[in-house]
């Protein structure tokens, strides 16, 4: 599982075309949902080492 990954990358069509706009919107939200569930298992990890100064979220 990767820890992180590129930002989907758009294209010229998303200016003009409503469903490129909506397939790459839903690209970029999936995107930041991983990447933001990604940076909760690294917190959890390093809380779970007792890392001090810490404060994860819990959502």
């Amino acid at each position: 599982m990767a820890v992180t990954e590129k930002k989907p990358v758009p294209t010229a069509s998303i200016a003009t075309d409503p469903v490129a706009e909506a397939t790459y919107n839903a690209k970029v939200e999936a995107w930041g949902d991983r990447l933001r569930s990604a940076g909760l298992r690294l917190c959890a990890f390093f809380e779970d080492t007792d890392m001090p100064n810490l404060a994860c979220p819990k959502d």
